[in-house]
């Protein structure tokens, strides 16, 4: 008896540890080199947004509110990077109102790129503390840099091709 109470404790320790993931599960362990948290976050046309559909690309992640005047400083970098290049900018957008307010903004704002409607507690996942913020991800959906603050056309570029250089 002792010896199939050991294999079946055996057996439910490596079924745990075969269900773990490489994405962070404590907001402090959003840092570079980690994996990106998965999220799946409505979309303003009400369909829904799932991560792992973005794999395979570099990818933005921008934390913005309609109200911060710092994301509107970096707004138009990030619609010349969405227009000019393979990157794939997702604007996460934490207006309290929702879609509501974010929808008539992206539409005034010209933005040519998906937003999403995220809440403080997605922002909180990935280990946001003020806005603008942006995490550069890598095809494999590794974070390459985090941005806490507006990020300016040179850095990014400059960030981008590290990951061309890397691949």
């Amino acid at each position: 008896m002792p010896t199939r109470l050991v294999i079946l404790l055996f057996l439910l320790l490596l079924t745990l540890c075969g269900c773990s993931s490489d994405a962070p599960s404590n907001p402090e362990d959003v840092v570079v080199g980690a994996q990106s948290p998965a999220f799946s976050l409505p979309t303003l046309d009400g369909a829904t947004l799932k991560s792992n559909t973005l794999k395979g690309n570099v990818v933005v992640l921008n934390f913005w509110a309609t109200w911060c005047q710092p994301c509107m400083i970096e707004l138009p970098v990030l619609k010349d990077l969405a227009a000019t290049s393979k990157v794939k900018i997702i604007g996460i957008a934490l207006d309290e109102g929702g879609a509501k307010v974010v929808k008539p903004f992206v539409a005034d704002h010209e933005i040519n790129y998906p937003v999403v409607i995220g809440n403080q507690d997605v922002f909180e996942q990935f280990n946001g503390l003020a806005i603008p913020y942006n995490l550069l991800l890598d095809p494999s959906q590794r974070i390459v840099k985090i941005y806490r603050g507006p990020i300016s056309k040179e850095e990014i570029e400059q960030d981008l091709k590290t990951i061309v250089a890397g691949n």
